[in-house]
């Protein structure tokens, strides 16, 4: 299982011996690193790629509709090929699809509608942790690669214990946490 460490937003924060997780939006015609709103400060993603190694998993949080094009030829550019991306809106990840972009579509307590051509599956929970082993089980047995996002996430440090013994008997793909030693 590959971890992801959360909110990697800037070069200083690249540990080469984990994923990482990025969110990414447009500002000024071109794409950089930024949770909230960007600024003039937020590193560009060009960048920021040239300073991680070719192997890394990359998850990329799409923040922004329209930026498909910039990010394939970027991606392509600086031959990054060990990627996902997720949360696009609809419309911009059937978009992405068509381009041939490595997405993820999202399952929660509230979203449970498979996206054909993905080839992630991003696991999220706002109020339960809603799924089972034999549900993530379902999952890989269509092809999917599964990605969970880890309860602290969510401020449910306490639930820790519950995501790993379902997935004790699961071989999840990767989990995006803010806390890597906890997995």
């Amino acid at each position: 299982m590959e971890i992801i460490k959360h909110r990697t937003n800037t070069t200083k924060d690249i540990d080469p011996n984990l994923g990482i997780e990025i969110d990414i939006r447009d500002y000024n015609n071109e794409l950089v690193l930024s949770h909230d709103h960007p600024n003039k400060h937020c590193e560009k993603l060009e960048n920021f790629i040239q300073n991680i190694s070719k192997d890394q998993l990359l998850a990329i949080n799409i923040k922004s509709t329209e930026i498909e094009s910039e990010l394939k030829l970027i991606l392509n550019n600086s031959k990054i090929y060990n990627y996902f991306t997720f949360d696009w809106a609809i419309p911009s990840l059937a978009k992405a699809l068509t381009q041939d972009i490595i997405c993820a579509f999202r399952l929660s307590e509230y979203e449970k509608e498979i996206i054909p051509n993905c080839q992630w599956v991003w696991v999220d929970f706002f109020k339960d942790i809603w799924y089972d082993s034999d549900f993530l089980n379902s999952l890989k047995k269509t092809g999917l690669k599964v990605a969970l996002v880890s309860p602290e996430l969510h401020n449910r440090k306490l639930e820790i214990n519950k995501v790993k013994d379902i997935i004790s008997s699961v071989k999840i793909d990767a989990i995006c946490t803010d806390h890597p030693d906890l997995w």
